[in-house]
Order: C-alpha cells, then structure tokens, then sequence
C-alpha cells in the first residue's frame, strides 16, 4: 500500500481542522438528501472522520475508507470514546478490491480529499461502483478556478498556469495550513466535472462557499 502523506501530519491536522467549520455540511447541507436517516454512505477519504460523524449523526450507516493508518487510529480513537455507529476501513479507495464487501451504498460523500488523491479516475469510478443506481454523491474541493486561500495565491502553479495539471507545492502558501506542507494535485474544472460523467455520476448541482473570491467548490451528483 502506498505510503500516506498525511501519516507525517495527523497529530498537526487534528489540530488544525477543529478549528474550521466543515466545507461540506456547513456550506453544502442542501445538497444532500434531507433526511439521511438509515442510509448506508461511503466517506471516501474520510481522515479523522469528521464528515463521517456529521453523517452519523444526521442518521446515516457510514462506513469510512481511508488510506492513513495514523488519520484512521484518530478517527477510531473518536469512535472508541464516543461511538456513533462508524466502521473506518484502512485501504486506498481506488482499490475496492481490498476494502469493499460489495455491498452497494445509497450514496457517497468527500470532503476536500480529491487534492490530495493521485488517481482521481480510479477513485471516481470506485465510487460509482460502489454506490447504488440512483444512489448520490456529494464532494468539496479546493475550487480548481479560483485561489485556493486568503493568501490569493492561486489553486494551481502560478508559473505555469490554470491548464498544468498534476502535483505541484509552493513555499508562498500559508505556512499554517495544508498545502505548504503536502502540496496538491492540481486539474481543471472540466476534468473534474468529466471525470465525474465518465464514471456514470451525473452533475445535478454545483455551489461554492460565499467567500469574495470562491475557494471551495461542491459537487453533487446522482449515480445513473
């Protein structure tokens, strides 16, 4: 299994993240289900498990996948001390062979993962496979168009521009937040978005935090 970057960070991320309000339940609520109670949803790239317990407590099964060991122990440290019902599955999602029991999910979600995934097509499409016809899917991103902090540096490598696809880092980023230490996997909107359709999601709405300049994106789709 490929080394997880964010095993280096885990205790600092931990840190850092409670201090911000989710990007997907805080800005994006309205794009899922209204009533979540007793369906089964997937939390690609679920971390700590901050989305997953959200989704827990708004009444769905979820099961967490994601590819740290060290994020994975925070997130069942949680569990262990306040259970909410989660499973948390250690394996890299684009591999569903080794973490999935093929049992279909009512829907999926992701929160501000898709930066940090070398193989967007293959996690895409696991997810498409995993979860129901008809089923959703909701995720967060840094927003690929605009800048991607407070900073206003932008989302990609400013050198190069919007149209260089792939991993890059800058030393200018904010030195508290994640970037500046893991980097980020840099595509376009329209890569995103038909990478989606490909898979068999289908875009059914879009909306972006209310920041002057947006910086996170959401995605909902419908699995056709």
């Amino acid at each position: 299994m490929t080394v997880a970057a964010y095993d280096d960070v885990a205790d600092w991320y931990e840190t850092w993240v409670a201090a911000s309000s989710t990007a997907v339940f805080g800005v994006g609520r309205e794009l899922f289900p209204a009533d979540l109670g007793g369906q089964r949803v997937l939390d690609v790239a679920c971390g700590q498990g901050r989305l997953s317990r959200e989704l827990a407590a708004a009444g769905a099964e979820v099961v967490g996948v994601d590819i740290s060991p060290a994020m994975l122990a925070k997130a069942t440290a949680v569990e262990a001390a306040r259970p909410f019902g989660i499973s948390y599955l250690l394996g890299d999602v684009a591999a569903p062979q080794w973490w999935w029991d093929g049992r279909r999910f009512d829907g999926a979600a992701s929160e501000m993962a898709f930066m940090d995934i070398a193989d967007l097509t293959g996690t895409v499409r696991a997810v498409a496979t995993a979860v129901r016809p008809g089923g959703w899917f909701v995720c967060s991103l840094v927003h690929p168009c605009f800048p991607g902090g407070e900073s206003g540096l932008s989302s990609w490598p400013p050198a190069r521009g919007y149209t260089a696809e792939g991993f890059w880092t800058s030393p200018d980023h904010n030195p508290d937040g994640v970037r500046i230490r893991l980097g980020s996997y840099h595509r376009t909107l329209a890569t995103y978005l038909n990478t989606f359709i490909d898979a068999g999601l289908q875009i059914q709405r879009l909306a972006e935090a209310p920041t002057p300049v947006p910086q996170t994106l959401l995605v909902a789709c419908r699995r056709v």
